[in-house]
């Protein structure tokens, strides 16, 4: 049976939507008229009904019904066309714009139309949308009159979007399975990746691969299957275009101090590679993947008093997630997981904000767009007025909606299957899958989520379900596919097929009381935190400071002076170490007259917190780079080393100082009392909440 270019997409869409999709739907994946659907729909109807297969509508979805054996031919039917590889509209287009970033010639749009089976006039639509894009990443779509059409722009722009693009659009599991194998699969399906991952030159691939997986337990024990892939593809392409002699000339935004230690790691990659590619590696190109290596990587230290901790964005997230709270009308800030979270992601997210990598066509992000759509608007428009200097493209504000959707979602419930969950989008997209089905699935008790790259170590008869948010050709045992955000009507499929499988299970037996030498490490655990939480809260005092004449240094050195025998000794090394801190990043708490000066040393005995108001104010600069007046000093001392405890505790108080406003007005203007008052009720949330986790661990440091 012959179908048309525009019948054949159609019957794709529809294959692969078996619940209908609206006239609207296929409009906007068409990029055709509503008219012009309505007319194809009339036509496509008598062609299905040659092959015995019904288009039918309902409650205004359209979908397709027949035998099954007369679907399987139909789909491959339309899967295996003369074409190289069949695509939707969005993966067409991301398969021109790599067809035309790996030629540097100028190529006619009789050339793509062929190459791709469509007509010229919608390889025009295409160029169209396919050249928004390409502004957004400063590069230019030139449509030259009786030539073709070919992009310019900077090379490092040139290769961001190749990356991206290929990135985006190739399955973890297909890729993985390609590296290892060297092969790729036959059979070709909707889903395939093979035309993409084709478009990587094999060689180079290989070495990029093996390059990477040398140092992946040194440097990139940390990143996600996503994170890996992208940086094997970056490499590649990154080898292809130097093989081609086309090097990097200009990188700009590139702070070397920050990179530095990046560029070890990248000189050592390179090194991998045969000398016509090694030997034509300048300088720019190793700061290049230094760029992409370094936004990817992130330590987040978690005790505020440690010298690297960033107390200005931990500031700046306070407000997002405080902001995001008010307009969502959802408390957020209850969340303490949501702050570490966003902490390390948007740590990331802020150094590679100019060298983040496009994602043209990832259904994840759609489906946030539209499963969040107001959480999105939120965050968006929260993002823009929090970090007024940073860009954030539409990707990077979705995976940050994750976050907030991961804690939206979150509960905690006991059940008694197990499952599976492959999940290869990392931290975040794993949270909402978990959650959701703890909360919405009690019959699960053990839910395992694995990386693509773990699924070789792992034994899948050992789970009652497996489920997977991508396609995993070959894998040896039946799956379901999800949405990373796990729908209603995915959970009742899962939940039905849990009940016909395995029935009604049994509610978990109640865990056996501990024992009495247990209990005796329990009270001694929880002891030792109320211990440091009393410590803390009777050195709390607000003192007046006669600092008529004196510049910071000194106002510091008598404040220092002060806590000398009992919390510190050498107060004037203090000192200068916390006016150091100060250079060294702003403290001061923007709109306010407010200063948390902090930091740790062998000198310092205990942990400590204080506030002293100055007689006189002094003009320091604020987290937001504006000048301010500083009238109460805020001071938090640490040991050196301090204990899990004590750095839940103190970091518990920097957190509060912005969580609300009550809080905020407290440490501006409150007396000793009310100040004591508000500490203590922060401790004992904290110290239940880490009695709670020694139970549940079975321990606390």
């Amino acid at each position: 049976m012959y179908f048309s270019n525009r019948e054949a997409e159609m019957i794709f869409l529809l294959l692969r939507h078996e619940a209908g999709l609206t006239r609207e739907d296929l409009s906007k994946n068409l990029n055709v008229s509503r008219r012009t659907i309505y007319r194809e729909l009339s036509s496509l109807e008598s062609t299905l009904a040659r092959v015995q297969i019904q288009l039918i509508k309902q409650q205004n979805h359209y979908r397709l019904v027949g035998e099954p054996a007369a679907l399987k031919k139909l789909q491959q039917q339309i899967t295996t066309a003369e074409h190289p590889e069949y695509f939707d509209v969005h993966r067409r287009q991301s398969a021109e714009t790599c067809r035309l970033l790996l030629r540097d010639q100028v190529i006619t749009m009789k050339q793509l139309a062929d190459e791709f089976g469509v007509s010229v006039p919608t390889i025009s639509q295409d160029l169209t949308a396919i050249e928004i894009i390409l502004t957004d990443y400063r590069l230019q779509l030139s449509r030259k009159k009786a030539q073709g059409v070919q992009i310019t722009g900077k090379e490092s722009n040139w290769r961001r979007v190749l990356s991206g693009v290929l990135n985006s659009e190739i399955n973890e599991y297909e890729f993985f399975e390609y590296l290892e194998q060297r092969t790729l699969s036959l059979t070709e399906t909707e889903y395939s990746s093979r035309y993409f991952i084709k478009l990587l030159d094999p060689t180079l691939l290989a070495i990029s691969y093996q390059a990477i997986q040398k140092y992946q337990q040194q440097s990139f024990s940390q990143f996600s299957d996503s994170q890996i892939q992208q940086l094997i593809i970056v490499l590649t392409v990154s080898a292809m275009r130097i093989a081609a002699r086309q090097t990097l000339d200009e990188l700009k935004h590139v702070d070397k101090n920050k990179v530095f230690k990046y560029q070890q790691v990248a000189i050592d990659i390179f090194n991998q590679f045969p000398p016509a590619i090694r030997d034509h590696v300048n300088l720019l190109e190793l700061e290049f993947l230094a760029l992409q290596i370094q936004g990817m990587s992130f330590a987040l230290p978690k005790n505020v008093l440690l010298e690297n901790y960033d107390l200005a964005l931990s500031y700046q997230i306070r407000e997002l997630v405080q902001k995001v709270s008010t307009a969502f009308k959802w408390d957020f800030r209850q969340d303490d997981q949501l702050f570490t979270d966003l902490m390390a992601h948007l740590a990331a997210a802020l150094k590679r904000s100019h060298s983040q990598l496009p994602e043209l066509n990832n259904p994840v992000l759609k489906r946030i767009k539209t499963e969040y759509t107001q959480l999105y608007k939120i965050v968006a428009q929260v993002l823009v007025t929090v970090f007024p200097q940073s860009e954030f493209i539409d990707s990077e504000v979705a995976y940050i909606v994750i976050h907030f959707a991961s804690s939206y979602e979150k509960r905690v419930k006991r059940s008694s299957l197990s499952a599976l969950v492959v999940c290869a989008n990392g931290i975040g997209t794993a949270k909402i899958i978990e959650t959701r089905l703890r909360k919405n699935i009690p019959e699960l008790t053990k839910i395992h989520v694995s990386r693509v790259a773990d699924l070789n170590h792992l034994d899948p008869n050992q789970y009652d379900i497996v489920l997977s948010t991508i396609v995993l050709p070959g894998f040896p045992m039946s799956y379901k596919m999800i949405s990373p955000l796990l729908l209603s009507s995915e959970i009742k499929e899962i939940t039905d097929y849990l009940q016909t499988s395995y029935g009604e299970v049994e509610t978990k037996p109640v865990a056996p009381q501990p024992q009495l030498n247990e209990r005796a490490q329990d009270f001694k655990a929880a002891y030792e935190v109320m211990k440091t939480a009393n410590d803390i809260l009777e050195r709390i005092a607000v003192q007046q400071i006669n600092n008529r004449q004196q510049d910071l240094l000194a106002t510091l050195s008598q404040i220092t002076t002060s806590l000398v025998g009992v919390v510190l000794t050498d107060p004037q090394r203090i000192a200068e170490k916390l006016l150091a801190r100060m250079q060294q990043a702003p403290v001061g708490i923007p709109d306010s007259p407010l200063a948390l000066i902090h930091t740790t040393d062998s000198a310092i005995k205990r942990p400590f917190f204080s506030l002293y108001d100055l007689s006189e104010a002094l003009s320091i600069t604020a987290m937001d780079g504006q000048p301010m007046e500083l009238k109460r000093v805020l001071l938090m001392l640490g040991p050196e080393k301090m204990t899990f405890a004590e750095n839940s505790l103190m970091g518990k108080i920097s957190g509060s100082i912005i969580e609300s406003d009550l809080n905020l007005a407290i440490y501006k203007t409150g007396s000793q009392q009310i100040v004591y008052q508000l500490i203590s009720s922060l401790f004992l949330d904290e110290i239940k909440y880490l009695n709670q986790q020694s139970i549940e661990k079975g321990d606390l440091k």
